[in-house]
């Protein structure tokens, strides 16, 4: 405790981390590498958020949501995303948020995601079809991308031959326009905005007259409050429910096989007995850890770390800095299959833990499975570089990798 005013320990932290950092993943977490073990919490002037940095930190916030934080707003920089309300239900809080987790949960539980595996094979051994034959792919855009957009299409019984459509939406949602401003930006932002909104409200009207048996039929059917839910945020809902299930299993795919395509002996050790291979995935889910979730005190203060802060303070929890916080993970930048299990925050924690977790861990294994059966080896082409992306969400492109070709099925 201190008896500095809030502003002069501001001054003291004063870290201008930025909301949108440019360079590579492995610098901004060398950079948080450093910040945790000089100065924990730090304050970003230019964001006007405070960056967490610790394992422990990070995890208290995230639990205490409803008793002390809240979620909205869900971006480090306070600002409102793609100028809406709160995103649903990611930016909801309370009652309401609870009652959308009690429709949501069961339809993405663990039984009713088993009976998804046929469908997640058939689509991971349909993407590699497209490839398998040339000897060589482009990781990102074959397949770690279009394959959970694709699954999302399947599962949810919308059009299949839109994946492309999806994809390109959610990546202008998560990255904007690479090396564009800021304003070309929210401009093709709110233009996805505008196309994904028409699209799904035209699916929801053809679920009320033309109910299925699937998982939007049961959204749309579902009521909060009392009441059917609102066109508006039906569309709200699915957005993030496509955005979350396409951005964490395409990052984990991308990120991990950049990797691998380096490190031979990791990519046998994934396979060399018939457990090693759910550890392996934990581990590179840890090791990748795309999303950064933002919390703001809602109490009249709450701790967090060393300090209490006042109501309106938002607070920056990436979890890539939780995942490599030494004193839960040893020597955290290198991937290690063997490590002590110890849960990572890969998919949030609390009462917005990831509601798809059950899923992207079915996506990964499958892909993962059906890969190593059609790519028993591969490695980067000559003159592949894999370059970071970073925005909203931490991901990678160009990884372009080559093998021995082998027929499709």
């Amino acid at each position: 405790m201190t008896d500095k005013t809030l502003d002069e320990i501001k001054a003291e932290r004063r870290w201008n981390y930025a909301v949108y950092p440019s360079g590579t993943i492995q610098e901004q977490l060398d950079e948080l590498a450093e910040r945790r073990s000089t100065c924990p919490l730090s304050f970003s002037e230019e964001g006007g958020f405070w960056l967490a940095t610790t394992y422990d930190d990070i995890s208290s916030v995230l639990r205490r949501n409803n008793r002390g934080f809240v979620s909205f707003p869900n971006i480090p920089d306070g600002k409102v995303a793609f100028g809406q309300k709160a995103q649903i239900p990611i930016e909801l809080d309370g009652p309401v948020h609870g009652q959308y987790r009690k429709i949501l949960d069961p339809l993405f539980s663990p039984e009713r995601v088993r009976a998804m595996e046929d469908q997640v094979r058939e689509v991971s051994s349909g993407l590699i079809d497209t490839f398998v034959g040339t000897g060589k792919c482009d990781v990102v855009p074959q397949f770690a991308f279009p394959l959970p957009g694709t699954i999302f299409l399947s599962v949810m019984g919308w059009p299949v031959e839109d994946a492309e459509t999806m994809n390109e939406w959610v990546e202008t949602f998560l990255h904007g326009v690479p090396g564009g401003t800021e304003e070309e930006t929210l401009a093709a932002r709110m233009k996805a905005s505008e196309e994904s909104r028409a699209y799904i409200q035209a699916i929801v009207e053809d679920r009320r007259a033309n109910p299925r048996d699937d998982i939007t039929t049961s959204i749309v059917n579902a009521e909060i409050d009392g009441k059917p839910i609102p066109d508006s945020d039906l569309s709200d809902l699915f957005v993030l429910l496509l955005m979350a299930g396409l951005d964490t299993v395409q990052s984990v795919i991308g990120q991990s096989m950049a990797y691998l395509a380096t490190h031979q002996d990791k990519w046998d050790a994934m396979f060399a007995t018939p457990e090693a291979l759910e550890p392996a995935i934990e581990e590179l889910v840890r090791w990748t850890s795309p999303a950064m979730p933002t919390r703001n005190v809602a109490r009249a203060t709450a701790t967090v770390g060393d300090l209490e802060l006042p109501e309106g303070e938002r607070v920056f929890c990436p979890l890539a800095a939780a995942n490599r916080d030494p004193k839960y993970f040893p020597e955290p930048d290198d991937v290690r299959f063997d490590r002590e299990a110890k849960p990572h925050l890969s998919f949030s924690l609390g009462a917005h833990r990831c509601v798809g977790i059950h899923l992207a861990r079915l996506e990964l294994r499958v892909a993962f499975e059906e890969l190593r059966k059609r790519i028993p080896s591969f490695r980067l082409q000559d003159g592949c570089t894999p370059h970071d992306v970073i925005g909203l969400t931490w991901a990678i492109q160009d990884v372009r990798i080559e093998f021995e070709p082998q027929p499709a099925n």
